[in-house]
């Protein structure tokens, strides 16, 4: 019985000696682009068309949804699109963009990181898009 003690006694001295070994706190750290153009890195207000991009600058894998919706003025829908869920490794990037051809019409534009949401709105006239907000 005493020589477990002793041993335990030394063995928790030994382990209490020992340092700690760090770990690496993941971190989710993206950008996310949604502007008029054709530039993934760019929130131009007027441009040929529309993107949305999201950029994992962090260490873990991030999920990503996307949205696409187009109305008439009177809010008929014209276009109505949502992309499946994809995950995003550290480093990647992901993007979509479009440019239709109605004669004027009110997009929105929507993308979804874990549980934050991003949206812009605006104005397609024929290719060219108009961000409002």
């Amino acid at each position: 019985m005493k020589k477990i003690i002793v041993v335990g006694i030394i063995l928790l001295f030994l382990g209490s000696s020992v340092p700690a070994l760090a770990k690496t706190q993941s971190s989710e750290h993206y950008k996310v682009y949604i502007g008029a153009g054709v530039y993934r890195e760019h929130e131009g207000k007027i441009g040929y068309g529309w993107h949305m991009t999201v950029e994992n600058d962090g260490d873990t894998t991030i999920t990503v949804v996307r949205s696409y919706n187009e109305t008439t003025l009177s809010g008929k829908v014209l276009f109505n699109s949502s992309f499946p869920p994809i995950s995003l490794p550290p480093g990647g990037w992901t993007g979509c963009g479009g440019a239709d051809f109605y004669p004027i019409a009110r997009i929105y534009l929507t993308v979804v990181v874990g549980n934050m949401t991003y949206s812009k709105t605006g104005y397609m006239i024929g290719p060219f898009v108009l961000i409002v907000g």
